[in-house]
């Protein structure tokens, strides 16, 4: 790339090289696994080890022609690349290939780097006759579990199109610890929430709230189909992951994949989980409370995203059931209808919904709680719906 940073006048992304299109694929590839790496000489041994050991479920090693790891270097300024190598070197049988660029300073950031990895890997698959071939992802500063590839074909196995996994921090004595906790302990009873009011089929209990850099894969179709990863600096898999759930890929949030990942508060982007966890410290070293959506408000939007779902799925009674949601939102039911008749996909139509009630003033009518409220609210409403019994009513509008 030149400095001047061409862009397609189409999209306005920059023009990205292209990468590994001199690297052979072995025809019996199945999963190809992309790695980002900037400056990660304390981490990378560790990483390039755990994918290197994979294990098939009766623990037999996962074959080396059947997943290949793609390491992308960029950028780097200290010894990540020979870190590599040497790896590369001392397991000649372990399907690693490495490629080192310096990219210019506009696009020198993961969404770049990510984007150009899975591209890389796309046209890799697409090269061999394999569209359905799986891209999977994880990060220089995580280790993934012994049976991660193993898990995660697994998973694309049952009929998903993306498989999002479980991401551990190590335990640590650090200022943010407790407020991470609370706010992995919140998502997951929203989760299990989600479950019992408004079950995906695909994606039923046991599951997570998860689908990030350090471990996502998705078929090479739905990859296509979803517009491709976003070019963006920072939040990239948030944002490639909404793009995914717009065009109603199947995702399995599954706890069997799993990958442990680094708790450091210094980190190499603009935004992720170490200036989470950097800004969380600074909340609790000031007693600054961590404000979440109510129970309420998210059993209202569940209720009415489940007779949603019901109407785009059958049809039948789909006047009734608009009153219903109507009840429940507030909203117009010709406005609805006109959403519903022009959409393309439900993900989408929901995704609508929840910018109008945006635009309605849902927050104000929905104030914050503190975290520690929110949880305590969705632990009584899951133990009441599992009783068969809701402990919190539909609250009615003023």
């Amino acid at each position: 790339m030149t400095d001047d940073c061409p862009t397609d006048p189409e999209t306005g992304f920059a023009f990205l090289p292209e990468v590994f299109k001199n690297q052979e694929v072995n025809p019996a590839l199945k999963i190809s696994v992309i790695l980002p790496v900037r400056n990660e000489e304390e981490n990378l041994a560790r990483t390039l080890e755990a994918l290197r050991m994979q294990s098939e479920q009766d623990g037999q090693r996962v074959a080396d022609s059947h997943y290949e790891v793609l390491l992308l270097a960029n950028n780097c300024t200290d010894g990540s690349v020979g870190i590599a190598r040497a790896y590369q070197t001392s397991y000649p049988d372990f399907n690693l290939h490495i490629e080192n660029i310096e990219l210019p300073a506009p696009v020198a950031h993961i969404g770049t780097v990510r984007r150009m990895l899975m591209d890389a890997a796309y046209e890799r698959f697409i090269s061999i006759g394999k569209p359905s071939g799986v891209i999977a992802s994880t990060d220089s500063d995580s280790e993934v579990d012994r049976y991660w590839i193993y898990q995660t074909l697994k998973e694309i196995g049952n009929g998903n199109d993306v498989v999002g996994g479980r991401i551990f921090t190590r335990p640590a004595k650090s200022i943010s610890r407790l407020y991470y906790l609370r706010d992995i302990t919140y998502k997951h009873l929203v989760s299990r929430l989600e479950d019992l009011v408004d079950p995906i089929v695909n994606d039923r209990w046991p599951r997570h709230f998860q689908c990030f850099g350090a471990s996502f894969a998705v078929t090479c179709g739905i990859y296509d189909r979803s517009g491709r990863l976003p070019v963006v600096p920072f939040l990239e898999d948030m944002a490639f992951h909404k793009s995914l759930i717009r065009i109603d890929a199947k995702i399995r949030l599954s706890p069997y994949v799993q990958v442990f990942t680094s708790d450091r508060i210094v980190g190499r982007v603009d935004f992720g989980l170490s200036i989470q966890l950097k800004q969380w410290g600074e909340m609790n070293a000031s007693q600054h409370a961590l404000m979440v959506e109510p129970v309420g408000s998210l059993l209202i939007k569940l209720r009415a995203r489940k007779l949603l779902r019901e109407i785009w799925n059958s049809q039948a009674n789909a006047e009734k059931l608009l009153e219903k949601v109507s009840t429940l939102l507030d909203f117009d039911p010709g406005w609805m209808l006109h959403q519903l008749q022009n959409a393309t996909y439900f993900g989408r139509l929901w995704e609508d919904f929840e910018e109008q009630l945006s635009l309605a003033g849902w927050s104000a009518r929905w104030p914050q709680v503190d975290i520690v409220e929110a949880i305590s609210g969705l632990k009584k409403e899951i133990h009441g719906i599992s009783c068969g019994i809701s402990a919190k009513q539909e609250p009615a509008f003023s």
